[in-house]
């Protein structure tokens, strides 16, 4: 009788911690691949609000996991989330800019859009947009072409142990 009670007990806590905190749900849904469920679990919590629910349901419209491929649903949740300081999601919209197919015929230069949202993200630490705009100021897409500015970025993203920007700052300050 005890061991009935123990598993009882156990079971529903384990329900209601599943139903306290469904973006847990969702993420271990993720985790095990099952991007269906995950999408459903998601798109309630990112109409509601919850940022870190846009940024992943955002990713996967933009991939087609789970849902129809959509970009222009993904670029929708990723700027929801965007305006609320999710470093993460400025990062996904500079990408969807540079390298989307349908966000980039949304605006006059898309390689000054991705360059002002890698420059959010990379402003609020973003190591991987910092990696990618000293990219961008390397190229000078989107941004004037400055080796100095390219540098720089790519010593804030080395900084926090990004191995593509060490190689390409040891690149440019050996004159390369």
């Amino acid at each position: 009788m005890l061991a009935r009670k123990v598993i009882f007990a156990l079971l529903t806590s384990l329900s209601l911690s599943a139903i306290a905190d469904p973006l847990a749900s969702a993420l271990k849904a993720l985790d095990d691949g099952q991007t269906k469920q995950a999408a459903q679990l998601l798109i309630p919590l990112a109409n509601a609000g919850n940022s870190s629910a846009q940024v992943r349901l955002g990713s996967l419209y933009y991939l087609g996991h789970g849902v129809p491929e959509d970009e222009k649903q993904a670029v929708f949740y990723w700027k929801k989330a965007a305006g609320q300081g999710s470093a993460d999601a400025m990062f996904h919209l500079g990408s969807a800019y540079l390298f989307g197919n349908q966000a980039a015929r949304t605006v006059p230069d898309p390689d000054r859009e991705a360059a002002t949202w890698y420059f959010q993200a990379a402003s609020a630490g973003h190591a991987e947009a910092q990696y990618h705009l000293g990219l961008l100021f390397l190229a000078g897409k989107g941004v004037i072409d400055s080796r100095t500015e390219a540098a720089r970025w790519f010593r804030k993203a080395a900084a926090q142990g990004h191995n593509e920007a060490r190689k390409a700052l040891s690149i440019i300050e050996s004159g390369k």
